[in-house]
């Protein structure tokens, strides 16, 4: 072979190497979660009060959910459903608890307990979470360390982060002090003092922010658990600027759970105004670092808006977006909640979907995307064909929740119907409502006498997906005499 004819083979061979498409590289994926903020907070869910500019901007960027739900109506299931694929008749955690009287931390998750981290991590994720678990403790092997986070910084306890200004957070279940932040009592689940030094909420945005940058060169998932604006209404003076004097104030005084406030209205609107000016900060990390087209970014909120307490006012910001009920509630102002999803040039910008999930599709929705294969015992479907507008999406034949405090409440939704029983604990066979959500998405329609045999569609799942939990306060029966 001449020299000449081997330079022209060596040139064909690297333009048909060129002329290949570059393999794509794993997505980043950032899921950031809010904390009882309501579905009706958001501007780009018809909030007309509180501004939310760099989230409405995510929505016109991606795709904004309308039928997204929980995993419960309260913080801790909630998350253990996002976690773990599992709906709450299967789920580990299916209530808050606390560990005991005097102790800090929640109820553990057994060990073997399978987690969207850990099957991110077996897929070549840097995993990481900054902000709230509520999940466990490391004396109780249930730390996120304990279940496939590489990193972790920020509450471990969910009462602790009933203030703002804690004494202390975790750091890879080390704790580090906040110097002239108060003191924490565990037994008053929350703090009276209003303010210290060190806004918890500044410090694990400004860690997000690290995050990214130490790892943006790797695929890397962060679960983004920012606790605005559950309460205590906590705020730097900033942020309270932005809204004082807009309106009317009742101020809020209390002597248990949470921080009193002199203008309740203009710290609540100015926490998630706050939140959103960070998101806007990640964001723009994302183009800086080159890392914005090969990033997926969810956004959603663990349960619905808090019922009227502490100086929140759902009404005045029409939080649950006209739904009925609040958190605790299996009605859909309790479990409905925002979900958006960006990813340029996958994900069309600015439309909406009507697609039926819930917070335990995210992690068979992880394994189709990172290509792997979700538990065989999930109760999840991925909604990966939702998001990047393929066909194939399936169905959910009914969505399922349990709530156990209460007097114990379930909930079944079946295609557009609804059946929800309320105090079956206290009454096996308390009766079932029945709404029509296409139609009423307001819940203001009883239409069980109308429909027995979709109620007893509901009751025979209900019997069926729940499992008995070795926790004895999460579990019920319904009554015999129900048919």
């Amino acid at each position: 072979m001449s020299r000449l004819t081997a330079l022209l083979l060596a040139a064909l061979v690297c333009f048909a190497h060129a002329a290949e498409p570059a393999k794509a590289s794993k997505p980043n994926v950032i899921f950031i979660l809010a904390d009882d903020l309501g579905i009706g907070d958001l501007g780009c869910y018809g909030q007309q009060k509180i501004q939310t500019p760099n989230i409405d901007h995510l929505a016109a960027d991606g795709l904004r959910f309308l039928q997204h739900y929980t995993g419960n109506a309260v913080c801790a299931p909630s998350r253990c459903a996002l976690m773990t694929g599992k709906h709450m008749g299967h789920a580990a955690i299916r209530d808050n608890m606390q560990r005991g009287p005097s102790e800090e931390g929640q109820r553990p998750m057994p060990a073997g307990t399978v987690t969207v981290a850990q099957r991110m991590r077996d897929a070549g994720y840097y995993t990481g979470i900054i902000g709230k678990w509520g999940l466990g403790m490391p004396e109780d092997h249930s730390s996120p360390r304990d279940f496939g986070f590489n990193y972790s910084y920020g509450y471990l306890c969910q009462s602790l982060a009933h203030t703002y200004y804690p004494p202390y957070l975790w750091r890879n279940n080390e704790r580090e002090s906040l110097a002239g932040n108060p003191s924490y009592d565990v037994s008053m689940r929350g703090v009276i003092e209003p303010k210290g030094q060190l806004y918890a909420h500044d410090l694990m945005a400004n860690d997000a922010l690290k995050f990214v940058r130490d790892h943006h060169d790797q695929p890397f998932f962060l679960y983004l658990a920012f606790t605005i604006p559950h309460l205590s209404l906590q705020v730097p003076d900033d942020s309270m600027a932005q809204y004082h004097g807009q309106w009317t104030e009742t101020p809020f005084t209390n002597t248990k759970h949470y921080a009193n406030n002199e203008t309740p209205r203009a710290a609540y609107a100015g926490m998630i105004t706050r939140m959103d000016r960070d998101i806007g900060r990640v964001m723009a990390l994302l183009k800086e670092l080159g890392i914005d087209d090969n990033t997926l970014v969810f956004f959603s909120s663990d349960n619905g808006a808090v019922f009227p307490l502490a100086g929140t006012d759902p009404v005045f910001f029409q939080s649950t977006g006209g739904l009925r009920g609040y958190k605790q509630d299996l009605y859909e102002g309790g479990i409905r909640t925002p979900l958006i999803a960006r990813w340029p040039g996958k994900i069309k910008a600015g439309d909406t979907t009507g697609h039926v999930s819930a917070f335990y599709d995210f992690l068979p929705t992880m394994a189709e995307l990172t290509g792997g294969a979700a538990p065989a015992d999930t109760d999840g479907i991925s909604y990966l064909p939702t998001l990047l507008g393929q066909p194939g999406q399936k169905q959910h034949d009914f969505l399922y929740w349990e709530y156990e405090s209460q007097g114990g409440r379930v909930a079944v939704r079946m295609g557009d119907w609804k059946a929800i029983a309320n105090g079956v604990k206290k009454n096996p066979n308390a009766p079932f409502e029945l709404y029509n959500l296409a139609a009423d998405r307001a819940e203001s329609h009883d239409l069980g006498a109308e429909h027995p045999e979709l109620i007893a569609k509901a009751k025979e799942i209900i019997r069926r997906e729940h499992q008995p939990s070795p926790v004895k306060e999460w579990n019920f029966e319904l009554g015999a005499a129900n048919p």
